[in-house]
């Protein structure tokens, strides 16, 4: 009677151990995170918003290894992904600029002095000028995400987001599915401006002001191998926006102050002793070519219409003027130096372009200096010789007074 008592009762144990094993079985699973959840928990293990945007600036210094060799940089950021690296790649000068609207590097790998950045060095910075992390605001910056989900990278299990930015560009973030922060990303790079995908590596990273920073940056492409290890880091110092903008061509930075709206009182004379031709005009001096090149242009009373341009030849390390008139027609190049007071002087003796006058009989040089430059003014001259440079005579002289744009229209 015992056996047969018990033998329903641990048949009816056993169903119901099936029915509640099936009961798990079938019962639905947990839900994934959507790709807001990851990326909200992603930008809270940076810091979060709140503590990201009572940050308004750093300055990142340390050690960059490049082509094997190490050498300090000192990083610059500031809202609106202003940025300004200065330092060495390998054993050469490199500094990156960017605005906030334009990029620029004096790369002495390609040339000295500031170039503008463009196509596939400027989408590999554009990942590089981010002020935090790209995810922040991410919508608002016009940028779309796609959840990869839980992957492997370079042998790590990882968590990986597909980002495509506003220029329609993608990248991959693969993020670390313990504490969310980035550990890798695959993107757009550039090997003096071969395009090619590039891995960047964070790692080592440490509180600052309540967000977290990476202080090891290892960036892999090709055969390259560049590595950010950072020493310090302050924030919220005052910075001027000048750091950030584009310099002037090499020898361009002297004449920067011949740009702007003129209001010119000009005189004139055909021969020495011969009485003054005195008149006004305004002229406009606009930069071109991003500061390579200074044009003006202006008319006189007598219908005379003048085009000028200002220069700088990095090779001959000489500055340059050319002119052409409306009437002679004749193309005139000048070039000289800069003295120690800062007067400019230019003359034609030896460019070719000298000019014949009365049939050929005799030849003109001419030769201008802009001196007395004040932050609103100053003085242009120019000389003539009719017998090679051995004796020079005034024949124009001009003082140029600063004007409002909207008074030069009037």
């Amino acid at each position: 009677m015992t056996s047969r008592s018990t033998e329903p009762r641990r048949w009816m144990d056993g169903a119901m151990i099936l029915a509640v094993c099936a009961g798990f079985l079938l019962a639905p699973p947990a839900l994934a995170e959507t790709v807001e959840q990851v990326i909200a928990r992603h930008v809270e293990a940076h810091g979060g918003a709140q503590n990201w945007s009572a940050i308004t600036s750093m300055k990142i210094t340390g050690s960059y290894t490049a082509f094997s060799k190490v050498a300090p940089f000192t990083l610059h950021r500031k809202r609106e992904n202003k940025y300004h690296l200065d330092g060495m790649l390998g054993d050469k000068l490199y500094v990156v600029g960017y605005d906030g609207k334009s990029s620029w590097w004096d790369n002495h790998w390609m040339q000295e002095g500031a170039q503008e950045v463009t196509g596939a060095d400027y989408d590999a910075l554009m990942r590089d000028v981010d002020f935090s992390t790209p995810f922040l605001d991410y919508k608002e910056k016009g940028y779309q995400a796609e959840l990869i989900g839980e992957t492997e990278f370079e042998g790590q299990e990882v968590i990986g987001i597909k980002l495509t930015r506003s220029d329609g560009t993608e990248e991959h973030w693969y993020l670390d599915p313990k504490t969310y922060l980035a550990v890798a990303r695959t993107s757009p790079g550039s090997d003096f401006g071969t395009a090619m995908t590039q891995r960047t590596f964070f790692d080592d990273y440490r509180d600052v002001a309540g967000v977290q920073m990476p202080y090891l940056t290892e960036t892999q492409w090709y055969t390259r191998d560049r590595v950010m290890s950072v020493d310090s880091v302050e924030i919220n110092l005052e910075i001027d926006d000048a750091l950030f903008r584009m310099p002037l061509p090499l020898g361009m930075e002297p004449l920067r102050f011949l740009e702007g709206n003129w209001q010119v009182a000009s005189a004139q004379r055909r021969r020495p002793g011969a009485d003054w031709n005195e008149s006004e005009h305004t002229s406009v001096i606009e930069a071109r070519m991003l500061g390579a090149l200074l044009e003006e242009h202006f008319k006189l009373d007598d219908g005379t219409e003048i085009l000028r341009t200002f220069s700088y030849d990095r090779f001959g390390e000489t500055y340059r003027m050319t002119q052409i008139d409306n009437k002679t027609t004749h193309m005139d190049i000048r070039q000289g130096g800069l003295s120690d007071d800062g007067r400019l002087t230019m003359s034609n003796l030896e460019t070719g372009t000298t000019q014949l006058v009365q049939g050929g009989a005799m030849t003109l040089n001419a030769r201008t200096s802009i001196f007395d430059i004040r932050e609103d003014s100053f003085e242009m001259e120019t000389e003539v010789t009719s017998d090679g440079g051995e004796s020079w005579f005034l024949a124009a002289k001009a003082t140029y007074t600063r004007q409002e744009p909207e008074a030069a229209s009037n």
